[in-house]
């Protein structure tokens, strides 16, 4: 079976990271566009496709428009408390730049299920947190505590196909039962590794 991981950027103007990976040979490139995307997606046709975006709203909130009569004042999921609880370091959804990544996530995830796909929202920055390895600000060391779960070309590979390797070890890894999901189930779930 081949997993997706997608590092997605917020903008297609700004690089987007995706990694293909089967057994422990994993292929990254960098995309821009929606329709990069959805072209590799149909070409690999993987069953699960880990999204490191906010793919889903906090419950009560139906947008992140501030014109909206939804309650402005919900920053986090239940997912994003979790986080916090552990630890964890993260943007939340609400912040500035953010806005863009999850209205460009939800979509995406959305065309993604209706191509047959099953979407996870993974966050790389988390799960090499618990695999207690470096994030993306250290490429070289990212790269190196990577090698322990694939192999790749690690020559010139960026920050963003690293995360994206990230993701489809996280969609892998779920696909064995080797991942927990944090969330809440009439919101929406988080994919973390088991450590």
């Amino acid at each position: 079976m081949i997993f997706v991981g997608i590092d997605l950027a917020g903008s297609p103007k700004r690089p987007t990271g995706i990694c293909f990976i089967n057994g422990k040979r994993a292929r990254t490139a960098i995309a821009f566009s929606d329709d990069e995307l959805r072209a590799a997606l149909k070409r690999i046709r993987p069953t699960y496709v880990g999204i490191d975006a906010p793919i889903f709203l906090p419950f009560g909130r139906c947008c992140l428009r501030n014109d909206c009569t939804c309650p402005r004042d919900i920053h986090f999921r239940q997912c994003d408390l979790e986080l916090r609880k552990r630890k964890i370091k993260f943007f939340p959804m609400t912040l500035g730049p953010m806005r863009q990544l999850t209205m460009r996530g939800m979509r995406l995830a959305d065309e993604f299920r209706a191509m047959g796909h099953t979407i996870l929202e993974t966050y790389p920055g988390a799960a090499q947190d618990l695999w207690g390895i470096p994030r993306q600000s250290n490429v070289a060391g990212l790269c190196h505590g990577l090698r322990r779960f694939a192999t790749f070309e690690g020559r010139g590979i960026s920050c963003h196909e690293l995360d994206a390797i990230t993701c489809a070890l996280l969609a892998q890894m779920h696909h064995r039962g080797l991942t927990e999901l944090i969330g809440r189930e009439d919101e929406g779930w988080m994919v973390l590794p088991i450590r």
